[in-house]
C-alpha cells in the first residue's frame, strides 16, 4: 500500500527559551540543535515509522541542508525518488523557539516554493497509482489544488490545512480526510471551539463542505471526528509535554498509515492520539516520531 507525500522539507533550527523574547529583545536560550523537519517530510517519517510504504514528493536547495534532508529521510525508509534537488535555492529552514513545550516558529519556504503545479503534473501516473495522497499547506496553493483536482474520488485524500489559508469550498468538496486543529478550524467554520458541542457544529460544518472525514485536533483535551456515522470524541492522553514541534504531523501520518493498512477509522485515531502523545514527550520533530513497534498493544 503505497501512501506518497506531497509537502515541505526544512532544517529545523530549535533552540529552547525561558519565555519568548519581545520585539526587539535578545535573551539567552539553550538546547540549539539543527533536526530534519517540514510538515510533510514530518509527515513522511510518521507514515514510514508506522510501516507504509512512502514516498516524499518535494524540493530542496542543492546545498548541505537539502543532502542532510535527503540523508535523513532515507534512515527513516522514506524513499526520496520523487525529491527534486533545485541548483542556486537554498533548502527551506524554520527558526524554532520552544518555551515551556510550546513553540513559535518563523519559517523561509526556500526550495519549497518551487513545487508547482507543472512538477505535480509530471507524477500524474505516480498519483493516481497509490493507495493515499497526503497534503499540507506548507508548498504554495496552486501545486495542493493541482494535486487535489488530478486525484480526487480517484485516491483517498489527507488533507492537513497548515499552517492554515483560505481554501476554496470547490476544493475541499470530496477530500476525504481533513485534519485541522482547533485554531485552524476557525478559519474554515468560523466557530470558536471552546465544548465538544462547539467540535460538533465544526465538524458538522466542514461535512457540509464536502469533506467526507473531518478530524479536528484540541491537543492534549483530545479530538473530535465523524467516522461515518456519527460525531464521536476522544480524550486526549495525558503526558507530560516537552516538544509540541511535531505532534500534529505524527497524528497525521500514523492517521493515514493506519486507514491505508486497512484500520477502521475510529481504531486508526486511537492509534495516532497514543503516537502524537509519545511524540510531544521528545526533543525535535522526526525523530521524536515512535515507530509502530513502541505501540504494542493497541
Amino acid at each position: 500500500m503505497k501512501i506518497i507525500v506531497i509537502g515541505s522539507a526544512n532544517m529545523d533550527m530549535v533552540m529552547q527559551t525561558s519565555r519568548i523574547p519581545e520585539m526587539g529583545e535578545t535573551m539567552r536560550g539553550d538546547g540549539f540543535m539543527l533536526s530534519a523537519g517540514g510538515k510533510g517530510a514530518n509527515q513522511a517519517v510518521a507514515c514510514a515509522k508506522m510501516g507504509a510504504d512512502t514516498w516524499f514528493m518535494a524540493k530542496v536547495g542543492d546545498d548541505i541542508f537539502g543532502q542532510s534532508l535527503i540523508g535523513s529521510l532515507k534512515g527513516f525508509g522514506v524513499k526520496t525518488d520523487y525529491v527534486g534537488i533545485e541548483p542556486e535555492v537554498t533548502t527551506g529552514v524554520a527558526a524554532i523557539t520552544v518555551c515551556d513545550g510550546n513553540n513559535a516558529i518563523i519559517l523561509d519556504g526556500g526550495a519549497n516554493n518551487l513545487v508547482k503545479p507543472d512538477y505535480i503534473e509530471s507524477y500524474k501516473d505516480q498519483l493516481l497509482a497509490a493507495s493515499a495522497v497526503m497534503l499540507q499547506l506548507e508548498i504554495p496553493l496552486e501545486a495542493v489544488y493541482e494535486t487535489i483536482r488530478l486525484v480526487k474520488g480517484k485516491v483517498p485524500i489527507f488533507l492537513n490545512p497548515a499552517p492554515a489559508v483560505p481554501l476554496d469550498d470547490e476544493i475541499l468538496d470530496g477530500v476525504d480526510y481533513f485534519t485541522p486543529n482547533e485554531i485552524e478550524c476557525r478559519l474554515y467554520t468560523n466557530v470558536e471551539v471552546k465544548t465538544t458541542e462547539d467540535a460538533f457544529a465544526a465538524l458538522d460544518i466542514l461535512r457540509g463542505k464536502g469533506i467526507r472525514f473531518p478530524l479536528i485536533t484540541l491537543g492534549e483535551k483530545g479530538i473530535v471526528y465523524y467516522n461515518g456515522t456519527e460525531n464521536v470524541y476522544m480524550e486526549g492522553r495525558k503526558v507530560k509535554a516537552i516538544d509540541t514541534t511535531a505532534a500534529g504531523d505524527t497524528f497525521s501520518g500514523t492517521l493515514a498509515a493506519m486507514i491505508t493498512s486497512g484500520k477502521s477509522l475510529d481504531e486508526a485515531v486511537n492509534i495516532a492520539q497514543h503516537a502524537s502523545s509519545i511524540s510531544v514527550t521528545r526533543r525535535g520533530a522526526q525523530n521524536s516520531i515512535p515507530y509502530l513497534s513502541e505501540l504494542a498493544g493497541l
